[in-house]
């Protein structure tokens, strides 16, 4: 399970890999949650340009045709809802959930070989930290 490894790395680019919790995890499918403790990410105007340098500096391609996107989070429900009974996952769905309660969120995908993966993080407006980093990795 080499794909694995990499979403540790990824992790761990993230600064994140202490104390991160696989919150899912099969043979195809592997979710991840920790909390991003890299000061760096303060220095960006917004999540999500701090999280496309971190996959492009980890060799990801950004990912965001629609369709290619859409695969992906139907890749996910399929993998994941085998083995739970839970409510379809999407990215935009998460980010907007997170948005009512008072939280910034912001995700973005990438691929490498044969992974492709959704980093989302998130955090309390008022509060600022801590920034939640939650990693779905899909190996294709």
């Amino acid at each position: 399970m080499i794909w694995k490894a990499n979403i540790g790395k990824l992790m761990h680019a993230f600064k994140a890999f202490r104390g991160s919790k696989p919150i899912f995890e099969n043979d195809k499918l592997l979710i991840v949650k920790s909390v991003c403790k890299d000061e760096e990410i303060d220095n960006y105007e917004n999540l999500k340009d701090y999280i496309i340098k971190k996959l492009k500096n980890e060799g990801y391609d950004i990912i965001e045709n629609p369709e290619e996107i859409d695969e992906f989070v139907d890749k996910i429900n399929e993998n994941f809802m085998k083995e739970k009974d839970i409510t379809p996952f999407g990215f935009e769905k998460m980010k907007e959930s997170f948005k009512i309660i008072g939280c910034e969120c912001d995700y973005a995908i990438g691929k490498k070989n044969n992974i492709m993966v959704g980093v989302t993080i998130y955090y309390d407006k008022n509060m600022k930290k801590p920034k939640f980093i939650e990693v779905v990795g899909l190996c294709l």
